[in-house]
């Protein structure tokens, strides 16, 4: 019986570029098989890239391929079942919405290995350039107004990105006693719930220029507290548990801080689950879904806001500048938040919402790593 498998190897080395590759590897090739079987054999283990347009150690950090031959292996048989990126600038899903002649992004990254289809530049920068000019676009478009404006002498804030699936009555307590004031901004006015909150702002965007629009244009809305805690509006979370977050991280003089995990949310980093009941743990950062500051740590790296529209990346430059200042960066193990919303790169509304503003969340990752020069790890110190 014909096995589609059987294809694979030959497919796979129709994504070697001969000459970029030979100049990567330091050595000519006579044809492009061998220079496959030198891919496979030594070139994937130096990260070595086949193409300008597969990128090998970043395709294999984003993608699980330990069980395949190569990368490449990996993604021939991967992009049989739909989009999959091989370069952080390649976004695959909005390319072939763009370009429906081809019927997957295997046929896609053929065309521009081989040089029969010249659309995609070969060059980083290029992509790059073209990146800043769109997160130049989207914070110039922005616009804020304040909805309600009432805060108290609290000296912390709960500040929840909001929007038409989020009600302040999901999980605040209007009974129950508090330390902290609750700032809902509302990226839509679709399902607006002023039941309550001492602050509402209306702005367009996202958490990440949210909250960069405000420390550069109303600093005072934050300079009041002592601590802020920054949430997405689909997490899981009890009322008292964000007393016992701030109380614990004050306590552990944590600079940068977050609730640890329920088993079953969605997170990629291991570390950042709830191991035990208690205590606190030294971790090399946290995930952009619900960091918590000081207000001098927040302050301290307000200029790194700006830098992504997605959001994507933030959390590593933020962990890195706070710790090579020597802050202390944890997980509150005595604390879980959940996050059960499943991740959708291709159809999720989020994603939608990059595409539609121009925005390669990939590219703002790697555009991170790029200037840290490491990949990003969130992990126990």
């Amino acid at each position: 019986m014909f096995n589609p498998k059987d294809l694979t190897p030959r497919f796979a080395a129709r994504l070697i570029d001969r000459d970029y590759y030979s100049a990567q590897a330091g050595q000519a090739f006579t044809d492009g098989e061998s220079a496959f079987l030198h891919f496979v054999a030594e070139g994937q283990a130096r990260n070595l890239n086949p193409s300008p347009f597969f990128y090998t150690e970043w395709y294999r950090w984003q993608n699980s391929t330990a069980k395949f031959a190569s990368a490449l292996h990996h993604f021939v048989e991967r992009a049989a079942f739909g989009p999959i990126d091989p370069a952080p600038f390649i976004d695959s899903v909005a390319f072939l919405a763009a370009n429906p002649a081809y019927t997957s992004i295997l046929s896609v990254l053929i065309a521009l290995t081989e040089r029969r289809d010249t659309s995609v530049s070969k060059n980083l920068d290029d992509h790059l350039s073209h990146l800043a000019l769109r997160q130049q676009s989207v914070h110039s478009s922005i616009r804020s107004s304040v909805i309600r404006m009432q805060p108290t002498v609290r000296k912390r804030l709960v500040w929840v990105q909001a929007g038409a699936g989020f009600s302040t009555t999901k999980w605040f307590r209007p009974d129950a006693p508090r330390s902290w004031d609750l700032m809902c901004i509302w990226y839509t006015l679709a399902g607006l719930d002023l039941s309550h909150g001492e602050i509402h702002l209306r702005q367009s965007g996202t958490k990440s220029t949210a909250i960069h629009h405000v420390l550069r244009n109303d600093p005072a809305f934050l300079e009041r507290y002592d601590q802020i805690l920054f949430l997405d509006d689909d997490l899981t979370v009890d009322h008292p548990d964000i007393d016992r977050l701030f109380d614990i991280a004050a306590h552990g003089q944590l600079d940068l801080f977050q609730a640890s995990l329920l088993p079953e949310s969605y997170c990629v980093w291991p570390d950042l689950f709830r191991k035990s009941k208690s205590g606190i743990r030294k971790t090399t950062g946290v995930e952009i879904m619900m960091p918590g500051f000081t207000r001098a740590a927040l302050f301290s790296s307000r200029d790194i806001f700006g830098r992504s529209v997605s959001g994507f990346g933030l959390d590593f430059m933020l962990s890195e500048r706070l710790r090579q200042a020597g802050g202390k960066i944890g997980v509150v193990d005595a604390v879980a938040f959940g996050h059960f919303s499943k991740i959708d790169e291709i159809g999720g509304a989020y994603y939608r919402l990059m595409r539609a503003l121009g925005i390669n969340q990939k590219l703002e990752l790697f555009s991170a790593i790029q200037e840290l020069g490491k990949l990003p790890t969130f992990h126990d110190i």
